[in-house]
C-alpha cells in the first residue's frame, strides 16, 4: 500500500509507515502535519508505505528531495517493526539527488536499544536537521560523535502536542465506564488503575499488574483499565503480559480495553479510573503522549522521578500537571510496594486533582516547525516551487 495525502506542490513531506499499529509516532506526525497546514494551507504533506515495499519507499523520497522539497522523517518508525530500511532509506536517497532537505525528529535517543542505534546511523548521518521532542534527548544527543558540532548545536527542541484533543466527555458515558469497569458483587473494585498507551518494556507492563496483585495483598479490591496494546511486532510481549496475569492470579482484575481510536470513547472510558498509573522506566517527560492523554484529565496521577528537573520549563501546563498535590513521583527502579503507597497517597488528594489545556500546543509546534522550514528556505537550501 502507498497512501499520499499531499498535494504536488506540498513543502514538505512527512513519510511513515502505512501499517495500522498502535504506534503513536503516526498519530504525532498527522496531527503535526495538520497544525502546519492550518497556518499554511498545503504546505506539508504526509507520505505513508507499507514496509513490504522499501524500493517504493526509497523511491518517495528521491522523488521529494528531487522537486527541491524538504523530507521530514519522524524516529524511529515504528510501524516497520524491526526492519532497518528506515534507518538508511534516506542515505539511500541522498545518494540519489543532492537537491532538496532532509531534517529527522528523533522521539527517542537515550533510551535507543543498540541495534536500533546502529541501523540509524545512515540517516544521521545523512540528515540536513534534527529536531528532538524532549530537552533531556537532545542534550544526550549532543554527545554524539556521528554528527558534525553546528549540526548539533542547530538542533531544536519543540515539545509534541497532545495526540488525543477530545471536544467533549459525555459525563453519561463516564458514569456508564465506570458502572462497568467497576463491575459488582464480589468482584466489585474499590479502586480503578486506569493506564493509556502502548504497552512495551519502557512501560513496564509487568509493574502494572503487580501493584494491582499488591494493593489486592493489602485488602484493596484494585482494578487495571488498560486501554493501549502491544506492539504488532511484539506477540510474545501479550502473550507473557497475560501470562503474569494469571500467574499473579489478577486476571479478574484486569479489563483490557486495547486500542480506542475514537478519541470521545476514549476519553470517558479513562475517565472511569481513580488514578493513572504510568511506570515509565526512564521518567515522566513532555515526549510522552500517554502522560499528556491523562493530564488532561482532573484524576490524581502517580509515574516516575523525570530524569532531567528542567524537563517540564518548555512546557508550562504539563509543569502544572507534574507540580499538582494530586501527582506523585516514584523513583524509576520503584518496586510494587512503593508505586501501591503511591496511588493510595495521590487518591487521597484527589479533590486536588487538575485536568491541564493543551489546546495551544499543536500551534506552538506548527510555529516552530515552519521557522525550521524557513530558516532553510532563506539559506537557499530549499528551491521555491
Amino acid at each position: 500500500m502507498h497512501q499520499a495525502l499531499y498535494s504536488a506542490k506540498s513543502s514538505v513531506t512527512i513519510f511513515g509507515s502505512a501499517r495500522t499499529v498502535t504506534c503513536a509516532v503516526m498519530d504525532y506526525s498527522r496531527r503535526l502535519c495538520d497544525a502546519i497546514n492550518a497556518h499554511r494551507p498545503g504546505f506539508a504533506a504526509v507520505e505513508t508505505i507499507e514496509p513490504t515495499r522499501p524500493v517504493a519507499f526509497v523511491g518517495a523520497i528521491v522523488e521529494v528531495l528531487r522537486r527541491g522539497s524538504i523530507v521530514h522523517f519522524q524516529l524511529p518508525i515504528e510501524g516497520w517493526g524491526n526492519s532497518l530500511l528506515p534507518g538508511s532509506a534516506l542515505m539511500a536517497a541522498r545518494a540519489a539527488t543532492r537537491k532538496g532537505r532532509i531534517i529527522i525528529t528523533l522521539h527517542e535517543w537515550t533510551s535507543l536499544n543498540q541495534l536500533r542505534y546502529l541501523s540509524m546511523i545512515p540517516d544521521l548521518l545523512a540528515s540536513d536537521g534534527f529536531v528532538f521532542v524532549s530537552p533531556k534527548q537532545r542534550a544526550s544527543f549532543l554527545g554524539t560523535p556521528l554528527v558534525g558540532r553546528a549540526k548539533k548545536q542547530a538542533t531544536r527542541v519543540i515539545p509534541i502536542g497532545p495526540n488525543i484533543l477530545p471536544s467533549r466527555i459525555d459525563p453519561d458515558r463516564v458514569a456508564q465506564e465506570r458502572t462497568k469497569t467497576r463491575g459488582i458483587g464480589a468482584a466489585q473494585a474499590e479502586i480503578v488503575i486506569g493506564y493509556f498507551g502502548v504497552l512495551y518494556a519502557s512501560k513496564r507492563p509487568d509493574m502494572l499488574l503487580r501493584v494491582v496483585r499488591e494493593l489486592q495483598d493489602r485488602g484493596i479490591k484494585a482494578r487495571l483499565l488498560v486501554c493501549g496494546d502491544f506492539l504488532w511486532d511484539k506477540p510474545k510481549d501479550r502473550e507473557a503480559f497475560f501470562a503474569l496475569a494469571s500467574q499473579l492470579g489478577v486476571v479478574e482484575w484486569l479489563d483490557f480495553r486495547g486500542r480506542i481510536d475514537a478519541e470521545d470513547e476514549l476519553m470517558a472510558t479513562l475517565a472511569a479510573a481513580d488514578v493513572f498509573l504510568l511506570p515509565f522506566t526512564d521518567g515522566v517527560s513532555v515526549r510522552r503522549g500517554s502522560f499528556q492523554a491523562v493530564s488532561q484529565l482532573a484524576i490524581p496521577l502517580v509515574s516516575t522521578v523525570p530524569e532531567d528537573q528542567a524537563e517540564f520549563d518548555l512546557s508550562p501546563s504539563l509543569k502544572t500537571k507534574i507540580g499538582n498535590p494530586a501527582t506523585v513521583l516514584c523513583p524509576v527502579n520503584a518496586s510494587a510496594e512503593t508505586f501501591a503507597d503511591a496511588i493510595i497517597a495521590a487518591i487521597a488528594h484527589k479533590e486536588d486533582a487538575v485536568g491541564v489545556s493543551l489546546t495551544g500546543l499543536w500551534d506552538e509546534a506548527a510555529i516552530a516547525h515552519l521557522d525550521i522550514y524557513d530558516t532553510f528556505k532563506a539559506r537557499g537550501d530549499v528551491q521555491r516551487l
